[in-house]
């Protein structure tokens, strides 16, 4: 289904999508490109070379779709949400992963991509455990700061669950927090981290419309 701001992120629509003997080379009408292997997530390496260039635009031209013969689909707006990540992060890599040597912008892509990472892989609890503070209170930030104040106070209520444990005398590892709590306590952390999912289901189109719109046309400081 659209997202009522795709109507203004119609520079990544796909303009064109074009099948060669290794990839599936899909160029958005912002001039990005990206080719897309046929034994990935989209298989069409299952698929015979007429059904290859058999491809569908969907959803208003952001989606190009294989499904009518068995195979994936990819979506402009993810494409374009990991190329922007992925420039941070290797803006990261270069300031030797440094994260306050790198711009305010460059980490809150950073940290959007941390904590959607952990929480898909392992829910909030491997975010803050991985990253500690103020990684936490900076993707709080981030959340805020590109229209999801929803999923902020989840994070913000995620902490009240465990934050009795800063009066404990005993240092605690991040990682054995849960085994600190009682039953209630880490049941409001599961109900939680089951809810966290919808809150940031719109996190991309969000993002980007933060980060190549918003963020783009406010004034650069002298």
């Amino acid at each position: 289904m659209s997202h009522p701001l795709h109507a203004e992120l119609g520079c990544l629509q796909i303009q064109h999508v074009a099948v060669d003997s290794q990839a599936a080379h899909i160029q958005l009408r912002n001039g990005q490109q990206f080719a897309l292997k046929f034994d990935g997530y989209l298989r069409l390496d299952r698929l015979t070379t007429e059904q290859r260039e058999q491809v569908q635009l969907e959803n208003a031209g952001f989606v190009a779709s294989w499904r009518q013969h068995g195979a994936g689909q990819c979506d402009s707006i993810d494409l374009a949400w990991d190329d922007l990540q992925d420039q941070a992060l290797r803006r990261l890599d270069a300031a030797g992963w440094e994260l306050q040597a790198i711009s305010p912008r460059d980490r809150h892509l950073v940290v959007l991509w941390r904590l959607q990472a952990d929480y898909y892989n392992g829910g909030l609890m491997q975010f803050f455990a991985n990253w500690g503070m103020p990684t936490f209170e900076l993707a709080q930030q981030a959340l805020t700061l590109i229209g999801l104040p929803a999923a902020c106070q989840a994070l913000c209520d995620l902490y009240a669950v465990f934050a009795r444990l800063e009066d404990e005398p005993e240092a605690i590892e991040l990682w054995s927090i849960c085994s600190w709590l009682n039953e209630a306590e880490n049941a409001r952390i599961d109900e939680l981290d089951d809810g966290f999912a919808a809150l940031i289901a719109d996190l991309p189109v969000v993002a980007l419309h933060h980060f190549l719109l918003v963020d783009a046309e406010r004034p650069s400081a002298d």
